[in-house]
């Protein structure tokens, strides 16, 4: 009788927890849509930036007339590392975030107006 009683007990507590269970589910699967978001522009960011410092390594080189390239060749390398883990990262972030479910804020916020 007391493993009846305490196994009802159990599914009344389940009954009312399940919506707060499924608002915070939701609520994590939006911060980890969101945060994807984030990770991916910063890294994005990360790499623009070091593309910039090889375009404008090259331009350097262009004026002294093609003489030096070995700091500009290390710039490319250096940017072109950047960017392949940088898109490995995003790649990597999308299927966790496929997996999860979530959507980002900024799609949400665009569904409701």
């Amino acid at each position: 009788m007391a493993n009846r009683r305490s196994e009802n007990d159990k599914k009344c507590k389940e009954r009312k927890m399940r919506p707060e269970m499924k608002r915070a589910l939701s609520e994590v699967k939006a911060t980890v849509a969101s945060g994807t978001s984030f990770i991916v522009s910063a890294l994005t960011l990360v790499a623009g930036l070091a593309w910039n410092d090889v375009a404008k390594g090259l331009f350097e080189r262009l004026k002294e007339r093609f003489s030096g390239w070995g700091e500009t060749i290390g710039l490319v390398i250096y940017a072109s590392v950047v960017t392949v883990i940088a898109v490995l990262l995003i790649r990597r972030l999308r299927k966790i975030q496929e997996v999860v479910g979530g959507k980002s804020i900024k799609k949400a916020s665009k569904k409701v107006k």
